[in-house]
Parts: structure tokens; C-alpha cells; sequence
């Protein structure tokens, strides 16, 4: 569904606070060139075609010059779908705006992030627990004489 800037940078906290807990928001933000079905078949033309004027058309096609793109911005659900076209001159304070919404709404983030420490540090606790049992303590005194020359022996 398009939305207009404003009403999609309100729908998009919905979506995160809806996929919070389970669930994800894939957003895509990329260049609108505002052609549609026609450009498509002017490229598939250029492509099987061998003439001088089936390469121009591929030449203009992948040249730039010196046009402004408007800028698609997509956020999708499993169930949902919102997107918005931002005009040149409104990215900058739309990407401004998108950024304070990310960084109010992902805080979820930063809990998974902690929990993968956590782990990482009860893995790193158990392998030194495990290394410690593998090696025999040859610090610590035998009870009997024999036992101490056992281990002397054993040493050489």
C-alpha cells in the first residue's frame, strides 16, 4: 500500500511493535526511476534486436545524465505491506526522521545482543572447566612416599 511520508513514518513503529516479540520488518529503501512496463519492453526490444537503433536504446537506458530520483522506501511483514516515494529535496529530512524511528523502536536489539554475551561467556566458563579436568594436578602433594617417587619418576 503507498502512504504519503508522513502516514508511513507513523505506520512503521505499528509494524515493529507488531513483530516485536516474533517476527521481522524487512525494509528497502532504493531509487524510483518512474519507468514502467513500456521502458521494459524498450529494453527487451534493444536486447534482441541488432540494429543501430536497438543499441541506442540501450545506451540511453543505462545512462544517467543528469536526473533526480525519487527514493522508494518499502517496509514488509509477513502479513503487511506499506511503501512511500520521497521526493529529492525531502530525503535528507525523512532519513532523518526514519533514523530517530529506528533508533526508538529497535531496542529489542540490544537485549538479543546481550543474551549472545551471555552465552558466549557461559561457552568460554565450560571450556575452562573442561580443560581444567583434562589436566592432572602435579602441584598437589601425594599422601605417601611412594607415591611422590611415583611421580618423580614419571617427571624424568
Amino acid at each position: 500500500m503507498l502512504l504519503d511520508k508522513e502516514k508511513f513514518l507513523k505506520a512503521l513503529p505499528a509494524l515493529f511493535e507488531a513483530n516485536k516479540e516474533k517476527g521481522s520488518v524487512a525494509v528497502t529503501i532504493k531509487r524510483f526511476d518512474y519507468q514502467g512496463k513500456a521502458h521494459e519492453r524498450q529494453k527487451k526490444r534493444a536486447r534482441n534486436g541488432n540494429g543501430e537503433e536497438a543499441m541506442r536504446l540501450l545506451v540511453d537506458g543505462l545512462s544517467l545524465g543528469d536526473k533526480e530520483y525519487a527514493t522508494l522506501v518499502r517496509a514488509a511483514t509477513n502479513s503487511k505491506k506499506i511503501s512511500t516515494l520521497v521526493a529529492p529535496a525531502d530525503l535528507d529530512r525523512f532519513l532523518a526522521c526514519y533514523h530517530g524511528l529506528l533508533l526508538t523502536n529497535l531496542e529489542s536489539m540490544k537485549r538479543w545482543e546481550r543474551l549472545r554475551k551471555k552465552k558466549a561467556a557461559i561457552k568460554k566458563q565450560a571450556a575452562q572447566k573442561a580443560r581444567a579436568k583434562a589436566k592432572p594436578n602435579l602441584k598437589a602433594k601425594p599422601k605417601s612416599k611412594a607415591k611422590a617417587k611415583a611421580i618423580e619418576n614419571t617427571k624424568l
